[in-house]
């Protein structure tokens, strides 16, 4: 049975738009834990809570902002960061790419503002959504990604003014949550994955080619090196093993 927010008319756009906001609920507690992470981390990485805020609202990705306040405060060349920011925003093209079914009737300029404000969450509440209705409208996603754009911002804002309210020693005792948030983030994905085998043989490879390698290269460089060889291998195992079991 279709719901009140998901029968407004096609051409009402304010409808849509509300509908779209409506749907992007649910999402919102997990923008606002991990948002809050991220603001409090950008703080212990030196910056400042607007620098911070300006940063959510820009980069706008979780992963990469959590990559970039590591490789920032490691003192890793600009280059690297944003090389490491790339790759890790890469599966937002795919993302676009399967959404493209339903941009069909889309502006160009339509288009450009969807994806670029597309997310994990919002990504899998729009395919959700269209594949319900066989469309979405542009208003209805406008509605979805705004509402997810903008509690993002406020979450990081948040965490990262109060991170700065914190007396200056216990800012420095807290200096371990950066590399302990990254930690934490491997051990629930490795958790939740459903190949568990293909997640720890792509950490150990990733692991074993940085610690070799290391003393060849820049560490940046090599930690990229080391994470696209263990994705590509895990990729091909993947594939191997599915088309075995076909």
């Amino acid at each position: 049975m279709l719901t009140k927010s998901s029968t407004a008319r096609p051409h009402d756009a304010p409808g849509q738009f509300r509908a779209g906001l409506i749907a992007c609920l649910p999402t919102i507690p997990g923008y606002w834990s991990i948002g809050f992470a991220a603001g409090a981390i950008g703080t212990l990485s030196g910056f400042t809570p607007m620098e911070t805020a300006l940063l959510a609202s820009l980069l706008y990705t979780g992963s990469a902002q959590f990559l970039f306040y590591s490789l920032w405060a490691a003192g890793a060349e600009m280059t690297s960061v944003v090389l490491s920011v790339f790759l890790v925003n890469l599966r937002y093209l795919l993302m676009s790419s399967s959404m493209s079914v339903f941009f069909r009737d889309y502006s160009t300029l339509q288009k450009v503002v969807s994806g670029l404000l597309l997310t994990d969450e919002t990504f899998g509440v729009a395919v959700q959504h269209g594949s319900q209705h066989g469309k979405v409208s542009f208003a209805w996603m406008l509605g979805l990604n705004v509402s997810a754009w903008l509690n993002w911002i406020i979450a990081c804002l948040v965490g990262a003014w109060l991170a700065s309210a914190l007396p200056p020693s216990l800012m420095e005792g807290l200096s371990f949550s950066l590399v302990s948030m990254f930690i934490g983030l491997v051990v629930l994905i490795w958790y939740a994955s459903r190949h568990k085998k293909l997640e720890t043989l792509s950490i150990a490879v990733a692991v074993l080619v940085t610690v070799f390698a290391s003393h060849y290269g820049e560490v940046s460089v090599v930690v990229i090196a080391a994470a696209s060889a263990s994705a590509t291998l895990a990729t091909i195992l993947l594939r191997a093993r599915n088309k075995g079991e076909c």
